[in-house]
């Protein structure tokens, strides 16, 4: 039999994944043992992801290097302001609804505008999960991650990054430079794969807290005394597929587009049901090992009282073979008085007299 500390990750992702009757296993683990587990998971989760979101931007990089070529006229930086024209020869406002990989609007107005104007963009790409408002002075941009947009100007970035001019060629050299795209990509998978960890593995501590809290009160309408230690192990390795199916499902999504409506549904639901069904089984382990314990316990008793008839009938076997000893050496003993007797009243007989 394998001992626990031979056992690998991976033989322990496929029984989290189809061995349900190992989660009473599970459930004895120190709970650091269980999060070591998840952290592999989702470090293999984050580098993937990191990967296929590089992929993702090098595209964009692509389609962005092809637009500025073949769209826009001229792009100009310099004294902190920019200047973009479109083929058409005149500064104008650029509408662009990218939906990948961008998902959002990219609005570009590099003219001189009113504060209202600018609060009219900030509003627009407000409905939009990520936006860009490409302005004469500064970027306004929202992610999915923030509620609010976030604006920085170009005198700050200019300070930061030490950039103080450039045209539209020193953009597509940029773009069209592979060292230069390297860079940028190693820089762009270190920033993914730090900020997706920290998220993930943040939201999925949290995620089999809530888990165990749920598997906790299973545990009190099955009957089953469990420590919470114990469910919070097994809500970790509930999440074993979970996590799987969503990594599977977001590369899909990025070489795809496909989505699923309920996905975060499912993903809750499966979670429940291995938590829920490893708790039954535990319980239904908990109750064979009763029974077997009944039986064992029925077993010894009955041995117990085999070997208690076998030591009372073996004494009065003992007995009875003393008391016969007893007897016989009484008759023996009364048998040899009798000889004794018998001699002693032959010897005191009077001899006849000679003639």
């Amino acid at each position: 039999m394998e001992s626990k500390g031979k056992i690998t990750f991976f033989k322990n992702v496929k029984k989290s994944i189809i061995g349900l009757d190992e989660y009473g296993t599970f459930a004895t683990e120190k709970v650091t043992k269980s999060i070591v587990y998840i952290t592999k998971i989702i470090l293999i989760f984050v580098i993937v992801l990191s990967i296929f979101m590089v992929y993702k931007f090098s595209i964009a990089i692509g389609n962005v290097r092809n637009y500025i070529e073949s769209e826009l006229k001229e792009i100009t930086f310099s004294n902190n302001e920019l200047t973009i024209v479109p083929n058409s020869g005149k500064e104008e406002i650029i509408n662009l609804d990218i939906e990948d990989p961008f998902n959002g609007k990219i609005i570009i107005d590099t003219r001189d505008i009113e504060t209202e104007k600018v609060d009219e963009y900030t509003e627009d790409i407000k409905k939009y999960s990520n936006g860009l408002v490409i302005l004469k002075d500064k970027l306004i941009f929202k992610s999915s991650i923030a509620t609010l947009p976030s604006m920085v100007s170009y005198s700050d970035l200019s300070d930061t990054y030490n950039i103080n001019k450039f045209d539209k060629n020193d953009i597509i050299n940029i773009l069209s430079g592979n060292n230069m795209l390297y860079r940028i990509y190693i820089s762009s998978f270190i920033l993914v794969f730090i900020y997706f960890f920290i998220i993930y593995f943040s939201t999925v501590l949290l995620d089999a807290l809530m888990y165990s809290v749920i598997g906790f009160i299973v545990g009190i309408f099955a009957k089953i005394r469990l420590k919470f230690s114990a469910v919070y192990n097994i809500a970790i390795h509930a999440l074993t597929l979970p996590i799987i199916l969503n990594l599977i499902y977001i590369v899909v999504n990025i070489l795809t587009g496909f989505t699923i409506e309920y996905f975060s549904i499912m993903y809750m639901a499966i979670t429940c049901i291995y938590i829920v069904a490893s708790i039954l089984i535990i319980k239904s382990d908990l109750i064979k090992r009763q029974i077997e314990l009944s039986r064992i316990i029925e077993e010894q008793e009955r041995v117990r009282q085999e070997l208690k008839r076998k030591e009372e009938q073996e004494k009065e076997e003992a007995e009875k073979e003393r008391l016969k000893k007893e007897d016989d050496k009484k008759n023996k003993e009364e048998k040899k008085k009798e000889k004794e007797k018998e001699k002693n009243e032959t010897d005191g007989e009077p001899q006849g007299n000679n003639v």
